[in-house]
């Protein structure tokens, strides 16, 4: 009986989660829904409740995105992709012991041509940590565009927000290299020398990339200004005979 009686506890308790978690998702759905779902769309859902959530409520935002793409603000979208191939180059650098050895920051990840001894003064970056750093930044490129196709108030917003997080992006990059320095004791930029059995004399400075995705990432934070000017269709038109 007790074994009896603890199972259906069990079955009940893993139901009762199941639910939770399936209500959790729904409304996890849900959210997406409203913050990317375009104007014409939503007045479409709201006539028909029925198709107002699940998946394929996530079909007809998408669709009724897509069906006549307009690009709203090409010169936030041309920011976004400026931004985004800063990323496959090093936004900082530092040559070291005579330019024999180089350590180069990217956006996401640390490379250096370091000997085994000078390990110790690089913070190795976690795959983890480098496959989340990937997804947002690509996320940030995802948000610009839809910004951009985008018409209206909404379409304004994520642009604005989209340029805001490019900024602090740029801004944690800079303090995560203001962290690492500080270990051992140099600045993030100039000039510093280590003594390891001799004297290692190390040059850092940024890069152009990062200056170029600082300047993109203000000039997508002020492209709500010009959103809809102009307003460029992308969607094929019939010819008319």
């Amino acid at each position: 009986m007790d074994y009896i009686f603890t199972s259906r506890c069990v079955s009940f308790l893993s139901l009762k989660s199941s639910k939770g978690g399936n209500r959790f998702f729904m409304k996890f759905i849900q959210f997406l829904i409203r913050m990317f779902i375009d104007p014409e769309t939503k007045a479409a859902l709201e006539k028909t409740p029925g198709r107002q959530g699940g998946v394929q409520a996530v079909r007809t935002v998408l669709a009724g995105h897509f069906r006549k793409l307009t690009l709203y603000n090409p010169v936030g979208l041309l920011a976004a992709l400026v931004f985004t191939g800063t990323l496959f180059y090093p936004w900082w650098q530092a040559y070291v012991y005579n330019n024999e050895y180089i350590i180069w920051a990217y956006p996401f990840i640390l490379r250096h041509n370091l000997p085994s001894e000078g390990e110790v003064y690089v913070i190795e970056t976690p795959v983890a940590a480098v496959v989340f750093l990937i997804c947002l930044l690509a996320g940030y490129l995802f948000l610009a565009f839809w910004g951009s196709t985008m018409e209206g108030k909404k379409g304004r917003l994520f642009l604005f927000w989209t340029g805001i997080f490019m900024l602090l992006y740029a801004a944690g990059f800079y303090g995560a290299l203001l962290f690492a320095t500080h270990r051992i004791h140099v600045p993030v930029t100039g000039y510093a020398y280590i003594l390891h059995t001799v004297q290692v004399d190390i040059f850092m400075s940024f890069t152009r990339e990062y200056f170029i995705a600082m300047g993109s990432a203000g000039v997508c934070l002020l492209s709500p200004l010009l959103h809809g000017r102009p307003a460029l269709p992308v969607y094929g038109r019939k010819r008319t005979p």
